[in-house]
């Protein structure tokens, strides 16, 4: 191994992995990949090596955000290569080291052209955090559109479908889709043939129709208890059977605003912590504050905690992920490995994505969490791509 002399080497806190915490632990990085994981006692720290000091805090694998509009001010949605550079900028600096940028549901050359644009963003920043693309439509139930503008959505067709995809470059790696939409099953097929894992959400599928749509390759659910109906002890539908059927690894929003803690707990007592991938389905809301914006082409309101539409719907959240494994942690009961696991870990392994745990030879993905669980420095391949100490408001950040 060459160049050992000149690892990054992070150290001074608990190491998590995500399938055990070390304490006192140190990852030892070379080039753009972890070298070694343990405890001082067992890992080798070469004189002049680049020390990043964790100051006692948690190190965790880089997270991994499935689905997110955007962050600080700016949209994936906004048609704008300056907005993506800000929204990923945003979510780098709350330990986000591998993310879908999410679309929402727009006319059909808008959104083509929204398709192309991240695109073109991915091909040409190699080093980009951004993975691809999560359609959070357009063949999405109207009935359960939540804050996406109903007028925007799609019929669902092949044609169409294929237009999406053309314009992705293969950059689409999860679609929302609703199933029981006519047509929607034969979308869901052909996604799956392309690499695209299909997720049910904004649905009113029953549990017949979810099964014939895991049949033809759905494999995810969108953002759980979310835009499709409550349990019913005589109608199952999404939620039962994403309950059930351990082939749908499921999103969950933990902000303790669109789910309860004691929701959170129920869904990991049944689903267990393999079966659930904590998101943010952050708007540009997030990190601003509260006050007014808007998400497709709706105005919305911030208080800081929530983000609504003028009906008092919710649009979206200001969540980040260090914020949920945070949430995990002190309100649903959940250990501090497993919280790590479901916003690492699990979300990696849906898209195939580099990180996601912190092992020899894996790519050096980490972020440094303080004891309030908020980011101080972000790791990207191996190098320092953010430090909470350079920011103007260090001590406020979140």
């Amino acid at each position: 191994m060459k160049n050992k002399e000149h690892s990054l080497i992070a150290s001074n806190g608990t190491v998590v992995t995500p399938f055990r915490a070390i304490s006192d632990g140190v990852v030892r990085m070379c080039g753009n990949r972890v070298y070694a994981v343990g405890d001082r006692d067992t890992v080798e720290i070469p004189a002049g090596a680049n020390i990043l000091d964790a100051n006692g805090g948690l190190i965790v694998p880089g997270f991994v955000d499935l689905l997110a509009h955007g962050g600080g001010g700016f949209g994936f949605s906004d048609e704008s290569e300056d907005s993506i550079v800000g929204a990923e900028a945003y979510f780098l600096r709350h330990g986000t080291t591998a993310m879908l940028a999410a679309l929402h549901a727009k006319p059909r050359e808008r959104l083509l052209n929204d398709c192309r644009l991240l695109a073109a963003h991915i091909r040409d920043n190699p080093g980009s955090i951004i993975a691809g693309i999560h359609l959070e439509g357009p063949y999405l139930n109207p009935e359960l559109c939540g804050a996406m503008n109903p007028d925007h959505l799609w019929t669902p067709s092949l044609e169409s479908f294929r237009e999406l995809a053309d314009a992705g470059e293969g950059h689409i790696r999860i679609m929302t889709i609703a199933p029981e939409l006519p047509g929607a099953l034969d979308i869901v097929r052909e996604a799956t043939f392309r690499g695209i894992v299909c997720s049910i959400g904004h649905s009113l599928a029953d549990y017949a129709t979810v099964q014939r749509a895991i049949g033809n390759g759905a494999a995810h659910i969108t953002h759980i208890f979310n835009a499709m109906n409550p349990v019913h002890h005589r109608k199952p539908s999404v939620v039962t059977a994403a309950l059930l059927h351990d082939e749908l690894k499921i999103e969950l929003i933990a902000d303790t605003v669109h789910v309860h803690p004691a929701m959170m707990r129920l869904l990991l007592k049944i689903k267990g912590p393999k079966g659930v991938i904590l998101v943010t389905d952050s708007i540009r809301a997030g990190g601003m504050h509260a006050g007014e914006t808007h998400f497709s082409e709706q105005p919305v309101r911030s208080d800081g905690e929530r983000v609504t539409l003028s009906n008092g719907k919710l649009a979206g959240s200001v969540l980040t992920l260090n914020k949920a494994v945070r949430n995990m942690v002190r309100t649903a009961e959940t250990s501090l490995t497993d919280a790590v696991r479901m916003a690492t870990l699990n979300p990696a392994k849906v898209i195939g994505c580099a990180g996601g745990i912190l092992t020899s030879g894996r790519t050096a993905n980490l972020v440094v969490l303080d004891s309030d669980f908020r980011v101080t420095h972000t790791v990207v391949g191996g190098r320092l791509a953010y430090a909470r100490e350079s920011e103007p408001d260090a001590g406020k950040t979140d």
